[in-house]
């Protein structure tokens, strides 16, 4: 399991990484949001932890890349912020879990962020179309894409019988 941690307070970082270590996770660390982006790119990340704003700039666009690549990673997102719209995050990141604060413990952190993947691997299987086009447990339906020439062929059939 691979764990990508975006702050810039070194020492958080360091605890953080510390922490996930101790639970046998894969830790990358970084300040930076271009190192970030390239980690996200380049390898398959389950979870992010990264604190709201890094050198002076908003990290959500990391949450929502790392949520590109992997549909089931979790965001855990560290953020003093206690205001109203704070619930406009969970709107904004789908892939948010929890927002902790700054100086939350690192081994709290790591419980809650384990929890969170756990919780994302566990997912419902996707829904798809049956050939009907009604909605059926995937072991039941075929692919649209197995039936999609079944049209040509009923118009065909049609066309020769009129």
């Amino acid at each position: 399991m691979q764990v990508l941690i975006v702050d810039d307070d070194i020492i958080r970082q360091t605890d953080l990484s510390l922490a996930f270590m101790e639970a046998g996770l894969h830790t990358n660390g970084t300040a930076c949001h271009a190192v970030a982006e390239s980690c996200i790119r380049r390898s398959w990340i389950d979870l992010v932890v990264m604190a709201e704003t890094v050198a002076g700039r908003l990290t959500h666009h990391l949450a929502l890349l790392a949520e590109w690549r992997n549909p089931l990673a979790a965001t855990i997102l560290l953020t003093p912020r206690q205001d109203e719209d704070v619930e406009e995050l969970f709107l904004l990141i789908p892939s948010l879990h929890c927002l902790l604060a700054p100086d939350t413990d690192p081994d709290l952190v790591t419980k809650l962020s384990l929890a969170s993947v756990i919780a994302t691997s566990r997912r419902a299987p996707p829904m798809v179309l049956s050939p009907d086009h009604m909605v059926a447990e995937p072991l039941h339906a075929r692919s649209i894409f197995a039936t999609r020439r079944a049209p040509l062929r009923i118009a065909a059939q049609m066309s020769r019988s009129a």
